[in-house]
């Protein structure tokens, strides 16, 4: 099934939002910081004081009974973009309440073909609609972080760019992981990209929803994953047969502060191992730059398209369609870059 776009005049009216919290409780006050966003982007959008209880789980922003709910509501309502509030954990309890639906209400969801907008936690969820439904969704940054100030609003504007039309897809600067290992007479390669937080996508294995690379360019990025356990993770995951049939992989940002510099060991040694090009790209995961990445679309790399000045690394350019309906990538010029 196709995905229209939200219309021609890009200006958000014909987006209509539902804010979710399938995860973590964020600041009940910042509700009402949603809601004058969403006015001020000219956005009709529906936040519930409900999806924040204080109190009703320890460690959730409401009840699995309650969020369960909500999460199936809005997957068929009248809404156009589900948006999380907030990652952190939870957000994979749902998925039994989404499995034991009626065939009607599956059908609906599956009808809706939705845009859902979140990372981190969030991609049980992503993982979960595109697998089992088909869903295009985006990988960007939660409401959570737009209230509180910390995401550039480079990358909240870029975001805005996708949901409303303006935009038809994402570029971005790739680095091999394996200088040497470029392609000396040039890359193109067309897959659709899928992924998202490593952690998350590692827990889906053994799932009748289980993440599969087969055919798909792979993203992925983590927060607060020591080196050894991000490789021990990237072993697991090839063993399990995730990377099979992989067309590349590309490492957003991994995050911990007391041994960033070893991860770059850990991307060499996994691109050592594996027939497929590895990547880094900056800008996408858990930090103050969270560029949104759409995923379950059509994508492209090229390259190399320049080379670093001072080292002669090679750069590729990373092009992902939107999820709405645009040009597909296989239509257009092949040494064409948008």
């Amino acid at each position: 099934m196709s995905v229209p776009a939200v219309g021609s005049d890009g200006n958000g009216k014909a987006v209509r939002v539902r804010v979710i919290a399938p995860s973590s409780i964020g600041e009940p006050s910042n509700l009402e910081v949603f809601r004058k966003f969403f006015r001020d982007v000219g956005m009709t959008a529906h936040v519930a004081d409900s999806i924040y209880r204080p109190g009703a789980d320890l460690f959730y922003a409401n009840t699995d009974q309650s969020r369960a709910d909500d999460l199936v509501d809005a997957l068929t309502d009248d809404s156009t973009v589900l948006w999380c509030a907030l990652g952190g954990k939870g957000a994979s309890r749902l998925i039994p309440y989404l499995e034991a639906l009626p065939a009607d209400r599956k059908q609906k969801i599956r009808d809706a073909r939705k845009t859902l907008v979140g990372y981190s936690d969030a991609t049980a969820l992503h993982v979960y609609l595109q697998t089992v439904y088909g869903w295009r969704t985006v990988h960007g940054t939660m409401l959570e972080m737009i209230a509180n100030g910390s995401v550039d609003g480079r990358s909240v504007n870029a975001l805005m760019a996708l949901l409303t039309g303006r935009s038809d897809r994402v570029q971005y600067q790739l680095r091999p992981v394996i200088a040497a290992a470029g392609h000396a007479d040039g890359l193109s390669l067309r897959a659709k990209l899928a992924g998202g937080n490593m952690t998350l996508i590692e827990n889906t294995l053994g799932t009748a929803f289980g993440f599969r690379g087969d055919g798909r360019i792979v993203f992925l990025e983590d927060v607060n994953t020591k080196p050894y356990s991000l490789e021990r993770s990237l072993d697991h995951m090839k063993l399990a047969g995730v990377f099979q049939g992989a067309a590349a992989v590309v490492f957003g940002t991994f995050k911990n502060p007391s041994d960033e510099d070893l991860f770059p060991l850990v991307f060499q040694r996994f691109a050592a191992t594996v027939p497929f090009p590895v990547f880094c790209v900056d800008g996408i995961g858990h930090t103050f730059v969270n560029n949104p990445l759409p995923l379950n679309t059509d994508a492209r790399v090229d390259g190399p398209t320049r080379s670093d000045a001072a080292t002669g690394t090679p750069f590729y350019t990373l092009t992902v369609d939107n999820v709405y309906d645009v040009e597909p990538l296989t239509a257009r010029t092949a040494g064409s870059v948008a």
